[in-house]
């Protein structure tokens, strides 16, 4: 049983166009793939590529190590984002190119990460701060 057991296209709020197929069943080339560590593992082992990103979905208790980060440019040789996944696979916050925390889904005010985007991150030290850093 897959973790995140969907069986939809997942959009990255900031690159819809990215719109990733599910890594478990995905086959040949895609533009985008989206699953657990596992899961992108397994699909790259299969022959899988992703042609603009890999999306890593992440739980609270497993974020994604720069290992895995590592070894997922290797296998795909593309951009690889994190999404925080809670229940009922909604995605609660994401990683943006800056890849410095990820953005949260809800709340924040007007301040900026650095990459240009408004709003509250969860940094990768795994606290709420306001994105003006």
């Amino acid at each position: 049983m897959r973790l995140f057991p969907f069986r939809r296209t997942i959009r990255h709020p900031f690159f819809p166009d990215l719109a990733a197929e599910p890594a478990a069943d995905a086959r040949g080339r895609s533009k985008a793939l989206a699953g657990t560590f596992g899961e992108l593992a397994r699909a790259a082992a299969k022959g899988v590529e992703a042609r603009r990103a890999v999306y890593v979905l992440t739980s609270v208790g497993e974020p994604l190590s720069d290992g895995q980060r590592d070894e997922l440019w290797r296998l795909f040789q593309v951009p690889v984002y994190a999404l925080l996944i809670k229940r009922g696979d909604r995605v609660a916050a994401w990683e943006c190119e800056a890849q410095n925390g990820l953005h949260v889904a809800e709340g924040g005010d007007a301040s900026t990460c650095a990459c240009g985007r408004p709003g509250v991150r969860l940094t990768l030290a795994g606290h709420l701060t306001q994105a003006a850093d």
